[in-house]
């Protein structure tokens, strides 16, 4: 099957099948505990969400997560999406270019993407690639590809899961691309961000890429869309891949958000760090961004809500997340985000036995690293 059509195919069984993690992550979530203020010391009508991010002002910490492009029928949606984004003044990220690079750099594929660009004028606006592409594209082609969307960034996904199980999926997954990864930084004029696609960064990624000069990542944990499933329903029934899928979709395969972004924060107390990955709700993105993350990253709900309601629904999402968070943020007494990130936190007992047995200690993360950047 060509790129284009894997597009299409993704959407429909992202929307039509539970894909969704099936684990505790709602249990992660609830065990970041904020202490409510029953005197907030704050007047809600003073509460500040704005951020800068790439160069950019935002008026609240979101990132619409990459999601899609690279065939005809999607450039709709990128199009609304973009409009999204520049109407509340958010970040936006484009879904993978591969399809550009297949089709030969095809007119009609790179409109799907140059779309975004040509509304989002005033946000930043995210490239997208696959880190095993680094092994098809010589740097040029990358800036080429880069110059034909006109982005403020570039983000390098890592993917093995989803492209273990994936029918077409790409296996070389070497440390040499480490090195190619390393002379990519050097030659482009643009920051470049390590994400993952819905799996979870470990502290040591994170590790690998900070000693190389990366400052951005993603950690994009498993709490949202499970891409080991998605492509294991893409499988054949009955075949070998399909059911190794659907048996680590089960075995809850990832690394949850807050754990992703404990470890990532940990390992790179400097860095730019968003968290995505099921952080779907404006409490949630509070919780996560108290913990230690600079933004945060939503894709399926929008999605889904863009289809299902259209524009104006998706619109009310935004809204109603962005209410959500401010609320948070008042029951906290946080005026602006950087008062929220040094709020008390409490930590509950799943969260403290997974990161104290990774080494991290919860007593010097919640004092001092967790509070270590943020813009």
């Amino acid at each position: 099957m060509d790129n284009a059509k894997r597009k299409i195919e993704h959407i429909e069984l992202c929307l039509r099948n539970d894909v969704v993690f099936e684990n505790n992550c709602e249990d992660y979530f609830e065990e970041i505990i904020l202490i409510h203020q029953a005197l907030p010391g704050i007047n809600y009508s003073d509460i500040d969400l704005t951020t800068r991010f790439l160069g950019c002002d935002l008026r609240a910490p979101i990132l619409i997560e990459a999601m899609t492009g690279g065939h005809p029928k999607l450039k709709n949606i990128n199009e609304n999406l973009a409009k999204l984004a520049e109407e509340f003044k958010i970040a936006i990220g484009l879904g993978s270019q591969k399809p550009i690079v297949k089709s030969n750099f095809d007119p009609e594929v790179i409109e799907t993407y140059k779309v975004v660009r040509s509304i989002a004028q005033s946000v930043p606006v995210i490239g997208n690639i696959g880190i095993t592409l680094l092994h098809e594209l010589e740097i040029n082609s990358i800036m080429k590809l880069l110059e034909l969307v006109e982005v403020d960034a570039l983000a390098i996904h890592l993917n093995p899961a989803q492209e273990i199980i994936q029918p077409e999926g790409d296996h070389n997954f070497g440390n040499i691309l480490l090195n190619k990864f390393s002379d990519l930084i050097k030659e482009l004029k643009i920051p470049i961000i390590v994400k993952e696609v819905g799996h979870g960064l470990s502290m040591e990624v994170v590790k690998s890429f900070r000693a190389i000069g990366v400052k951005f990542f993603d950690v994009a944990g498993a709490c949202g869309t499970n891409w080991i499933k998605v492509e294991a329903l893409r499988n054949p029934e009955n075949s070998v891949k399909r059911d190794v899928g659907l048996l680590l979709s089960k075995m809850k395969w990832g690394i949850p958000t807050p754990i992703s972004l404990i470890e990532s924060r940990w390992i790179a107390p400097d860095a730019y760090i968003v968290a995505s990955g099921g952080v779907w709700n404006g409490i949630y993105a509070a919780k996560l961004i108290a913990l230690g993350s600079d933004l945060v990253g939503v894709a399926r709900p929008i999605l889904k809500t863009l289809i299902e309601h259209g524009y104006s629904g998706a619109r009310k999402y935004v809204e109603k997340y962005l209410e959500e968070l401010k609320t948070t943020m008042f029951l906290t007494g946080a005026s602006t985000l950087r008062e929220l990130r040094v709020k008390p936190v409490i930590l509950g007992p799943n969260i403290r036995y997974y990161i104290e047995s990774r080494g991290i200690s919860v007593r010097e993360y919640l004092d001092k690293s967790r509070c270590a950047h943020i813009d």
